[in-house]
């Protein structure tokens, strides 16, 4: 199998592990270099165009969250008003990356300390899957979870301390996309799109 090397755009860091853990997992023909932006929606949203027209030389896979716009393809049409080269595969999680995890209930209940039957069984429907990820984390019966992923009494932050570093070591350790994928459907549109992924280099 001939490996194609492509560079990664994401939303943020923990976008980023989700990109690269899903490439490794469904995608292995497809070899993962450097990862650009990670500075949030708003970046994504001035230089993806730029990214656009890169990728007439090179390849590049983005992943961000869908957020509150209304569906993938309006955000896409509004990223690539005028088409996306076919070197620039993007994928939107629904609503974000976290609903991509929720999806594989028994993994993220034995790393939280929870019974799955607490984890939405269809987490793209969830209009904030950061929050549920997080009110399921104040069920744990694990100390280091609940401190890490809830904010501490008087904060007016939205996660815990570790949110971020604890999220990555699940999606490092424990989550598998081929169990989640049946759960999201946008996860399962990502995947199919990926393993056909095929860029064309000049």
């Amino acid at each position: 199998m001939t490996l194609l090397q492509v560079s990664l755009i994401a939303e943020g860091p923990l976008d980023e592990q989700v990109l690269r853990q899903l490439l490794a997992q469904s995608a292995p023909h497809l070899n993962t270099g450097v990862c650009y932006g990670k500075h949030g929606r708003a970046w994504m949203d001035v230089n993806l165009a730029r990214y656009n027209q890169a990728a007439q030389n090179w390849p590049y896979v983005a992943l961000a969250d869908l957020e509150q716009d209304e569906c993938p393809p309006d955000l896409l049409r509004r990223w690539f008003p005028y088409g996306r080269h076919a070197n620039l595969q993007a994928r939107i999680a629904v609503r974000a990356v976290e609903a991509w995890l929720l999806a594989d209930r028994d993994a993220l209940a034995d790393f939280l300390g929870i019974a799955a039957n607490h984890i939405p069984q269809f987490p793209d429907q969830e209009k904030n899957p950061k929050l549920v990820m997080v009110n399921l984390a104040r069920r744990s019966r694990l100390r280091i979870i609940r401190e890490d992923f809830v904010p501490s009494p008087g904060s007016t932050g939205l996660v815990g301390r570790n949110y971020r570093g604890q999220m990555e070591r699940f999606v490092l350790d424990y989550w598998q996309c081929t169990r989640a994928r049946d759960r999201s459907p946008s996860l399962q549109r990502a995947i199919l799109a990926l393993q056909q992924f095929q860029p064309l280099m000049p």
